[in-house]
């Protein structure tokens, strides 16, 4: 019994001891803020690239245009499926899938990494046309959100990764 209340402490202090060189990718001062500091995104075309654009500044600081160290192209797809059909063959339910395949460059052009993430988001289609137009535009909103969000953690293994 008294083995028992040395065993565990020990083992508790084992495991925490992996712990010991932890660095979180974005704490102050890491490889990946300054990485992204480096970055820019060059322009995508349309709604969907606007909005993914957007998002990427506000979740990853990224600026828009040429003028990093690095530069982000993408390339942005987007299908809508509908999943839900009434008897008169009508949609009542679809689902939105946008898809990004994205390079960074070097100042030489050179692509030192690349990428590819998948969002999608379903949403009901009223019988309204106005009320299925925000439906959609609302589902590409929290798709292309979602998607910038799987490339900016992405990137940030990268820009940690290189700094090793």
């Amino acid at each position: 019994m008294h083995i028992r209340h040395y065993i565990f402490p020990a083992l508790f202090m084992l495991l925490l001891s992996a712990c010991a060189g932890f660095e979180p990718l974005y704490a102050e001062n890491t490889a990946v803020r300054r990485g992204f500091t480096q970055l820019s995104a060059a322009p995508i075309d349309g709604r969907a690239g606007f909005l993914f654009s957007q998002a990427l500044n506000e979740r990853g600081g990224i600026q828009n245009g040429l003028s990093g160290t690095y530069v982000l192209e993408s390339q942005i797809s987007k299908k809508q499926i509908n999943v839900g059909v009434r008897i008169d063959n009508v949609s009542t339910r679809a689902r939105l899938q946008i898809d990004v395949r994205y390079s960074v460059r070097d100042r030489d052009g050179k692509i030192v990494y690349q990428g590819r993430a998948q969002s999608s988001a379903a949403f009901d289609v009223p019988d309204q046309p106005y009320g299925a137009l925000i439906a959609e535009r609302s589902a590409e909103e929290n798709a292309t959100t979602i998607l910038a969000e799987k490339v900016i953690n992405d990137l940030a293994v990268f820009f940690a990764s290189i700094s090793d």
